[in-house]
């Protein structure tokens, strides 16, 4: 159905696919409403630690940049550092895998103003998921990287 309304609109206005696409978009009703919440995975080499990255992750409110919440891992230590200012409760996850083997979980909930730092010894080459959401799951940053 929308791949008739882009037709419909480029041909009728002569407009390129791509402007059609941006003006679809703007049409009520032709897609979700604007998210609440903004993540966003910031992911490098560890230095020192050939292999393994650094991940920071954030989640910050739309409307308040000031509003965010907030997870680094660092891969040479394997130190996780997590903290709450978005005004709301937020969680905070960390996974290890081998391979597609899911190995540790852990789970986190921290209230606004609250910080938390865990240290891990995790095997070298693992794949480590970070996560934050927000309490109803409708929102949350995501970062993939190796320990």
């Amino acid at each position: 159905m929308l791949v008739a309304r882009k037709r419909a609109l480029s041909g009728v206005a002569g407009l390129t696919a791509a402007a059609s696409a941006v003006l679809v978009l703007a049409v009520p009703g032709t897609s979700h409403a604007a998210s609440y919440w903004i993540g966003d995975c910031d992911k490098s080499a560890a230095t020192g630690d050939a292999g393994a990255n650094d991940m920071v992750a954030t989640l910050r409110k739309r409307s308040d940049a000031l509003k965010h919440a907030y997870a680094s891992f660092r891969g040479k230590g394997e130190t996780l550092y997590i903290y709450n200012k978005a005004g709301a409760a937020m969680t905070f996850r960390l996974d290890w895998a081998n391979g597609s083997k899911l190995e540790k979980s852990w789970d986190w909930s921290l209230g606004t103003g609250e910080s938390k730092s865990v240290d891990f010894n995790i095997p070298e080459g693992r794949t480590v998921f970070l996560r934050i959401g927000t309490p109803g799951g409708d929102d949350s940053a995501y970062c993939k990287g190796k320990a």
